[in-house]
């Protein structure tokens, strides 16, 4: 292993639309194991964190060829976000310093390994989510109490790879992961499966109502985050949209029934190419040619709220037109923009669409630029999707 080898990146897909919607970048040396390297120490909370912190940063350093629709998900200790979630702050300046689009960055907030005070946990992500960051919960259930759940309101909660792999025999484990879930769509915070390694694992997910999962089934590790070649099966695709009550071979719960399809479109959300409304054509035009699979970019003011979107095809007429590099290349993007078509996250697919085909016909297949409850942008969703969703008759 070179040192350009020191970490992987592991796909995390949506099981609905089929599409890579995050990469967990994951340390393949054990010096890069917090946990590994403090057994048999005598480390307090200020070795812990600066080691932590430092294996965060330097993950992303190693993060190149990324695509900026795909958001990267860093590991780092609850301990970390309480004593040292100044220096995380230089993940986001160390990526704004390159001449890309920056990716979206979700901190996957593990248990602590020595201290971190729920009340000081509480305030320090709200600190890291107001410089852009946003947060995953990992181990809910084993190290973070379900009542976090509702009071973080994190972006995701993971589920465990040792629930996933005991889900299919029911039991326990099957108890467990259903309390997650309802505490989770009671709130409106999705939930990822992680080590999915068999087949028999993902229909019980799927009944569960949890759309995201990685593990060794779907996709093994890459060497860059990058989206080429990256294709969840066929056959896995169609295992994956089975839609069942509760797994086999397990007795329901008491209570238990079966769970609706996901009809909200942050199901279907994935991350947006977007720039500061300060931007000129010009970038928007580069971050464009860099994301050929994006259908257009959103400008984004203070607090990320979207303010403008440019739709490629119309962007790249005006610009490529007759003097049009020499009329808008250095003026603020934000002259040729258009009002971004805006829903919240809870909006459903029924309303999504509605809100399609109302309005300027022109941009019936706009992009649908999705805000969270703060009103910053929190992705895009296809029109594509949409429809795909609406037509696939319920189990």
């Amino acid at each position: 292993m070179t040192e350009y080898e020191r970490f992987t990146f592991e796909p995390i897909f949506n099981l609905q639309t089929a599409r890579v919607i995050g990469f967990e970048v994951q340390p393949r040396n054990p010096r890069d194991q917090v946990g590994v390297r403090s057994v048999g120490t005598v480390w307090g909370t200020r070795q812990i964190v600066d080691l932590d912190a430092g294996i965060a940063l330097a993950s992303l350093a190693f993060a190149t060829d990324y695509d900026a629709t795909v958001p990267l998900h860093v590991n780092v200790l609850a301990d970390t976000v309480v004593a040292s979630r100044r220096r995380l702050r230089s993940m986001i300046d160390g990526l704004a310093q390159r001449d890309r689009v920056m990716p979206p960055v979700v901190l996957e907030i593990n248990p602590a390994a020595s201290a971190a005070p729920v009340e000081a946990l509480v305030d320090g992500l709200a600190e890291l989510r107001s410089w852009g960051f946003r947060i995953a919960l990992d181990g809910v259930g084993r190290g973070f109490g379900l009542d976090l759940v509702p009071t973080i309101r994190p972006d995701l909660v993971k589920l465990d790879a040792h629930l996933v792999a005991a889900l299919p025999r029911g039991g326990p484990a099957e108890a467990v992961v259903r309390a997650v879930c309802d505490v989770c769509a009671a709130v409106g915070v999705r939930v990822t499966a992680t080590g999915v390694a068999d087949r028999g694992q993902l229909t019980p997910l799927r009944g569960l109502g949890v759309s995201w999962a990685q593990g060794s089934l779907l996709a093994p590790p890459r060497r860059r985050p990058s989206t080429g070649g990256v294709q969840l099966p066929l056959d896995l695709v169609a295992l994956a949209g089975e839609r069942t009550s509760a797994p086999r071979g397990a007795r329901p719960m008491p209570g238990s029934r079966p769970r609706p399809r996901p009809a909200l479109v942050r199901e279907l959300a994935q991350a947006a190419v977007s720039l500061p409304d300060t931007a000129t054509a010009e970038a928007a035009r580069r971050a464009l040619a860099d994301h050929p699979q994006a259908g257009g970019l959103v400008l984004l003011g203070a607090g990320r709220r979207p303010t403008g979107y440019l739709d490629r095809n119309r962007f790249m007429l005006a610009i490529s037109g007759p003097y049009g590099r020499a009329l808008y290349a250095e003026r603020p993007a934000g002259a040729l923009a258009e009002p971004p078509r805006v829903l919240g996250e809870q909006t459903s697919i029924r309303e999504a669409l509605q809100t399609c085909l109302s309005g300027d016909r022109t941009r019936s297949y706009d992009d649908m630029v999705l805000t969270g409850p703060d009103g910053s942008c929190a992705g895009v969703v296809r029109v594509a999707d949409l429809l795909r969703e609406a037509t696939v008759p319920a189990a």
